[in-house]
């Protein structure tokens, strides 16, 4: 682990030293000594599959994507916080390129932790929060199913694009719960009831805890799947070869059920705010659980 965040730095130096105008080295520097390396220097982490991050006057990580220094997401959270991250920890699931962690941390947040089980995504990651100098911000390549419960608790725990990726959401609820002394942000998608979407199956039931939820089986990949090829599924699933979906009622008390004080659901799409939420909104919900 330490050689390989090592030559993420040496990466990013570089990237910074090119945007400066030095002359990268030769050869481009590689990922880490005796692993399968992408070959070039920094510039070949670019572009981001997902988040439009500025990391400098004329440069940006993506010509697409969201942009979480601006989204509806970041601002539903500083708006819960009454305004302000200050004081605050936060950690981000499946952080993905870490756009929302450095959003944060940017914001103010004592400390943003972004959790990333893929190493190229959080050399993404890291590309980025070097550029932008937050040193109150951090990555760590792990799954979050067990990171998230050996960290002492977050104020925060924002949860975007993750919670439909995992085979038992109820289980992934009571963990957040436990890492949760505010508020958490929920944004997944849930399945219909009266019809599948995003090549789910027909509706089923899923036991957790000694509940039985409805809801919808949502295929990751293949089962066999190579080690080195689910590497490079960055949206996909981590650990979980499939995904249960449960229906929108069914998720509700999933977050009572993991102990959840409050729940309250928020809608960008009808509070005029849905174009700075970018996402695919078809069954897309998104909930904000306090302690």
């Amino acid at each position: 682990m330490i050689a390989l965040i090592t030559a993420i730095a040496r990466r990013c130096r570089a990237a910074l030293d090119e945007l400066r105008g030095t002359p990268s080295p030769t050869p481009p520097i590689a990922v880490a000594e005796g692993t399968d390396a992408r070959g070039a220097g920094w510039w070949d982490l670019l572009p981001f599959t997902a988040h439009r991050i500025t990391l400098a006057p004329g440069l940006e990580t993506a010509a697409i994507g969201s942009r979480p220094s601006t989204d509806v997401r970041t601002e539903i959270v500083l708006e819960a916080c009454g305004g302000s991250l200050d004081g605050r920890t936060v950690v981000d699931l499946g952080c993905l390129e870490g756009g929302f962690t450095l959003a944060f941390a940017e914001r103010g947040a004592q400390h943003a932790l972004g959790i990333e089980a893929r190493e190229l995504s959080v050399q993404r990651c890291e590309l980025a929060r070097s550029f932008l100098g937050l040193d109150n911000a951090e990555f760590v390549i792990a799954d979050l199913k067990t990171e998230l419960p050996r960290r002492d608790p977050f104020d925060i725990v924002f949860a975007t694009g993750i919670l439909y990726h995992v085979a038992d959401p109820a289980e992934m609820l009571r963990s957040m719960r436990a890492a949760c002394t505010h508020l958490a942000l929920i944004d997944t998608h849930v399945a219909d009831p009266e019809r599948a979407t995003h090549g789910c199956s027909p509706m089923t039931e899923r036991m957790s805890g000694g509940v039985s939820s409805p809801g919808r089986m949502f295929p990751e990949y293949a089962p066999d799947v190579s080690d080195g090829e689910k590497e490079g599924l960055v949206w996909a699933a981590y650990s979980d070869v499939d995904a249960f979906w449960p229906t929108e009622a069914a998720l509700v008390d999933m977050i009572r059920t993991a102990g959840f004080a409050r729940v309250e659901k928020v809608d960008p799409l009808t509070d005029g705010r849905g174009d700075r939420w970018g996402v695919d909104p078809i069954n897309r919900v998104m909930y904000l659980a306090y302690v």
